[in-house]
């Protein structure tokens, strides 16, 4: 039996396809300080800080997210799976839906509940010292998109 150009090719695809598959995900665990200059929202006017700690070892993710404003501290606590499997995290306005999964090289995290939708995607820099997150935010007051770039501390 002869093994012509085609099954060369079937093999290096499947070799191909097998390293794509076992290729892992960005480890975004760490204590993350928002850089105020390099971020992008619609008013930063009465923030200080937004300090975001995660802990992520595949598929189990959290993180705790802390606003630090004029008005005091606001801390909200997660804890997904990045399978996309739905979880409720409880803020100070109630519960609200959430999911995470991976998406390219980020991982996309959705929080909705009747009239409030968000889309945050993280994505590691290369060095691993910089998590950009791209927001979109939905509400009954209207739409935003903003981007926090946050440090490595």
């Amino acid at each position: 039996m002869k093994t012509g150009p085609r099954m060369a090719i079937l093999v290096i695809y499947c070799i191909c396809a097998s390293i794509a598959g076992a290729q892992t995900k960005p480890d975004l665990s760490g204590t993350w300080k928002m850089n105020l200059e390099k971020s992008k929202w619609e008013s930063l006017d009465n923030i200080r800080s937004v300090i975001v700690r995660i802990e992520h070892k595949e598929p189990h993710f959290s993180e705790s997210v802390t606003v630090t404003s004029g008005g005091g501290d606001m801390n909200v606590e997660a804890n997904y799976t990045t399978d996309g499997k739905e979880t409720e995290v409880q803020q100070p306005s109630g519960a609200i839906k959430a999911t995470a999964k991976w998406e390219g090289e980020g991982l996309l995290i959705e929080w909705k509940k009747e009239g409030f939708h968000v889309r945050r995607k993280y994505i590691l820099s290369a060095d691993g010292r910089t998590l950009t997150s791209t927001v979109y935010r939905s509400t009954s007051n209207g739409e935003v998109e903003e981007t926090s770039v946050f440090e490595k501390q």
